[in-house]
Parts: C-alpha cells; structure tokens; sequence
C-alpha cells in the first residue's frame, strides 16, 4: 500500500505528463503557422507543388495544407496514445480518485407523499344545485 505521500507524488507526475501532452497539441498548429509566415518566400520558391501552376496564386498554402493534414495525423495519434495511457493507469490509481469523505443519509420522505389520496372530497363536497 502506498503512502498519502507517494500517493500524491504519482497522481501529480500523471498530471504533469498529460499536461504536457495536452499543451504540445495545442501549440503544434501555433508554431507551424507562425514558420509558414517567417518562410513564406523559400516555401512558395522550394516547396510548393503547384510551382508550374502561376495561376492559381498558390504561394505555399499546397505545402501548408499538407503539412496540416500531417500534424492532423500527428495529433489523432498522440490523443489515442494518450487515451491508452489514461485506460491502463487509471484501474491502478483507482483509489486515488476514491472520494476523501464519505457521507451517508436516507431522505424521509413525508407521509402525505407515500400514500395514494384518500377520496374524501368526494362526500364533501357537492357542486350548486340549480332551483
């Protein structure tokens, strides 16, 4: 059995982890759109697969869009590797997440509301009689 301390080291080097590969997602489409626009004029010159077509005024966006479409890839990759991460550590950390207090109480529920009405009204109350 671990102690709260180990406990608590674990459950935070799980966090960091997934921190960490949450925020390289994020910030993958940041840096390669930023690259793109330092390196606008060497990809449309170099890199660009429509070079011997002019007229559709491509200038590297073919280049950039296949690169999104990897990073895409990349990113689908990463979030299932993750998952697989998060699905075989969690059964072993199970107790981690267990709640620190625990409380019990029954709800009374009046008796008004667990009987059917009685029908009462009935011989009570009658409606006018017309003379």
């Amino acid at each position: 059995m671990l102690t709260f301390d180990a406990m608590f080291i674990r459950r935070k080097i799980i966090a960091l982890f997934l921190l960490v590969g949450i925020l390289v997602n994020c910030f993958n489409f940041w840096v390669l759109s930023s690259s793109y626009s330092f390196n606008k004029a060497y990809i449309a010159s170099v890199l660009c697969t429509n070079k011997d077509k002019p007229e559709l005024h491509c200038e590297g966006k073919c280049f950039m869009d296949i690169k999104l479409k990897e990073l895409e890839q990349k990113n689908k990759q990463e979030q299932d590797n993750l998952k697989r991460i998060v699905e075989t550590v969690a059964p072993v950390t199970a107790d981690l997440l267990a709640p620190v207090y625990q409380t019990s109480f029954s709800i009374a529920i009046p008796n008004y509301l667990q009987k059917s009405p009685i029908n009462t009204t009935i011989s009570i109350f009658h409606p006018p009689k017309q003379a």
